[in-house]
């Protein structure tokens, strides 16, 4: 089953201030995943989700975090299933948001979701192929972390193999009040931009 999920909205990150990003997990999860996505640097650069959401769980071990990640952006699927085991491994990814055009998000899905089962896998989905390839080590939990991505105000996951809405997506400005937990449900957390010590303000408020 899907969790109740929240994105962590992107922030701009210095040296030392994954700390304070961690407080922010902290502050959203409770009865949630809080989704990490790429954070930036104060120069504009991206810094990788992979690699910040395992820094965050280490500093926020009773947190759970989940990882979204863009598809068709130079990343194959083959390498999302990788580093998400990573990831996973690390206690740093329940669940992976991919994020791009639903179609495409669909085929990295069917990819990223074999590759987190035994075995060797040929698959072509669109313009994702992988041709013989195995995952290890594999995931910790069996059939890895769960796959999910938006289509439309749907949010959508794997269910045998077969496309299937697990719930929805629901929009709130940072700093107000949340809904109710539920679970498939995706609150997308809206807020500008800016220092994460900001983002740290908003939720203490």
């Amino acid at each position: 089953m899907i969790p109740a999920l929240v994105t962590l909205p992107t922030t701009v990150l210095d040296d030392g201030s994954v700390g304070l990003l961690a407080r922010c997990v902290v502050a959203l999860g409770g009865s949630r995943t809080v989704v990490v996505g790429a954070q930036r640097t104060d120069g504009g650069t991206s810094l990788d989700e992979f690699v910040v959401a395992t820094a965050v769980a280490e500093l926020a071990p009773d947190a759970s975090v989940g990882i979204a990640t863009q598809v068709a952006a130079g990343r194959a699927a083959s390498v999302i299933a990788r580093e998400a085991t990573t990831a996973e491994l690390l206690g740093a990814c329940e669940v992976v948001v991919l994020e791009g055009d639903a179609a495409a998000c669909s085929d990295a899905a069917v990819i990223v979701s074999a590759l987190f089962t035994r075995g060797q896998h040929t698959i072509a989905r669109g313009l994702e192929y992988v041709d013989g390839a195995r995952n290890l080590p594999q995931p910790r939990r069996d059939g890895g972390p769960g796959i999910v991505w938006r289509d439309g105000g749907d949010l959508i996951t794997l269910l045998d193999g077969t496309l299937a809405r697990c719930g929805s997506v629901v929009t709130v400005v940072a700093g107000e009040t949340m809904p109710s937990p539920v679970a498939g449900t995706l609150v997308e957390l809206l807020c500008p931009v800016a220092a994460v010590r900001d983002l740290v303000e908003t939720l203490s408020a």
